[in-house]
């Protein structure tokens, strides 16, 4: 007998939590704006397709409309407050840039900004948008990554912003364990001779 409890109707949930912590760069004219975004997701390989979940009610969702491109950026735990800053303010009732003391410089293929505290950005143009229950997802094509080699060993960080929920941060703070195809067949031929 299972001891996993059965709620009928999900509500807010949280229990795919922590996932990494995404801030979507913006550039529209003039206008520049950072948002946290804790809904996202690698969507294609080839092409390389990245997506975002905006509501429709966010100021980046403006933005969004009258640009062609956007940016993701993935921040290190100790940036924490970054993240808490431009989640909870919108761009609409004032200018994060300014406000935060942001960073940014502009994307070398795209026009989106790039933090210059991102362990690694990807700079996307919009391929596609469609909405899904309360959210729009954004889909974009990955024109180029930047990101920075002394945060990543064999493409892996240890250090990165993870979202915990309820307004909560942390990172992968234990050994990662390397289970992969190999390892699995490895584990059959064992079990079949033993």
């Amino acid at each position: 007998m299972s001891s996993l409890i059965f709620e009928p109707s999900s509500g807010k949930y949280y229990y795919h939590y922590p996932f990494p912590v995404a801030i979507v760069g913006v550039k529209a004219g003039e206008k520049v704006n950072f948002m946290s975004a804790a809904w996202h997701t690698q969507l294609s390989f080839d092409p390389p397709l990245y997506g975002v979940l905006i509501s429709p009610k966010r100021y980046t969702n403006e933005l969004l409309k009258q640009s062609n491109a956007f940016s993701v950026n993935f921040l290190k735990f100790e940036d924490y407050k970054t993240a808490g800053f431009v989640g909870r303010t919108s761009g609409r009732e004032l200018d994060k840039v300014k406000t935060f003391g942001l960073k940014y410089f502009d994307g070398k293929v795209a026009t989106v900004p790039v933090l210059e505290n991102a362990i690694a950005c990807y700079e996307c143009k919009i391929v596609d948008s469609r909405t899904y229950g309360d959210h729009i997802l954004y889909v974009g094509e990955i024109l180029g990554i930047h990101y920075d080699k002394s945060y990543y060993e064999n493409g892996l960080s240890k250090s990165l912003l993870l979202y915990h929920g309820n307004d909560r941060y942390t990172f992968a703070n234990s050994e990662s364990v390397k289970f992969g195809k190999e390892e699995v067949y490895d584990e059959i031929n064992k079990n079949r001779k033993g």
